[in-house]
C-alpha cells in the first residue's frame, strides 16, 4: 500500500513496516494505464528507483521495456530548459 503526500510517498510493506521515500519525478502513461514514479531515500538521493502503479495503492516492479521508456522520460524531463529554471 502506498500513500502520497506532497513530494513524499510512504510505502507500507506486507509486514506492516512503513518506509518513507521522496518522489523525484512521476508521469502517467495512458497506453499502459499506469503511473511511473522515480523515488529515492532522502539519505541516498543519487539512487533513484523506478516503480509503477495501476491503482495508486500498490507499487509494482517495472519490466525492462517500461524501465527503458521511463529512462527516456526522465532524460526528457531533466533536459527541458523550462524544468531547469524551476528546479
Amino acid at each position: 500500500m502506498l500513500e502520497i503526500n506532497d513530494n513524499g510517498i510512504e510505502i507500507t510493506k506486507d509486514d506492516g513496516s512503513v518506509e518513507s521515500w521522496r518522489i523525484y519525478f512521476y508521469y502517467h502513461n495512458e497506453e499502459r494505464g499506469k503511473d511511473f514514479y522515480f523515488i529515492y531515500k532522502e539519505e541516498d538521493p543519487d539512487n533513484l528507483v523506478v516503480m509503477a502503479s495501476k491503482d495508486g495503492e500498490e507499487l509494482l516492479d517495472v519490466s525492462d521495456e517500461e524501465f527503458a521508456e521511463a529512462q527516456e522520460m526522465l532524460e526528457t524531463y531533466e533536459s527541458d530548459p523550462k524544468i531547469g529554471r524551476i528546479k
